[in-house]
């Protein structure tokens, strides 16, 4: 299938999944994350969760992390439309992050980060392929990124689906994940 139909499908699926469902998959996903050694990593790019696009619940991960692992630099991001970009932010504190125009929690300033320092990346999809190829939301937001990171940089994905065969329609611009978390 491609992006457009797998889009199309797991945006619904995901929005006709049970309260109780999304919530237990949700923290399968975490728990594996927190299974996972953060040793190696400096800088960490974590994504704010869109509640209303029922996007995995990483405040509890973020949480857990500055318990477990106080020397980590959380990096967040905020979105530029008009070109499709993200620019990068040291995460203080909830309170510093403020709502766009879309319902979307981001900061508005702070302490810039260049994407060559990022070890990590944790990414909100849709669903992927076996090859690691994502679906998100298709502005390719993420894509923009990621091809700015060090080659090095681990890459991954966190969806309540399992992946799918097969992406008909990747494309050159298309950044593959390493890993992929799913519940």
């Amino acid at each position: 299938m491609d992006k457009a139909g797998l889009r199309i499908y797991y945006k619904k699926e995901r929005q006709l999944m049970s309260a109780d469902d999304f919530v237990s998959r949700s923290e399968r996903v975490l728990a594996q994350l927190k299974k996972r050694s953060w040793n190696d990593v400096a800088y960490l790019h974590l994504y704010i969760p869109i509640q209303r696009m029922r996007e995995i619940d990483t405040w509890p991960f973020m949480d857990w992390l500055r318990q477990h692992y106080p020397a980590l630099k959380i990096v967040v991001s905020r979105s530029n439309p008009d070109d499709s970009s993200m620019s990068h932010y040291l995460f203080r504190e909830r309170r510093a992050l403020f709502e766009n125009k879309w319902g979307i929690l981001e900061p508005q300033e702070g302490e810039s980060v260049d994407e060559k320092l990022i070890d990590a990346v944790i990414i909100p999809l849709l669903v992927a392929d076996k090859a690691g190829n994502r679906v998100g939301y298709g502005k390719g937001f993420y894509d923009r990124f990621l091809a700015k990171c060090r080659p090095d940089c681990l890459k991954i994905g966190l969806s309540l689906f399992p992946p799918v065969e097969q992406i008909d329609d990747v494309n050159e611009y298309d950044v593959p994940l390493d890993v992929l978390i799913t519940p």
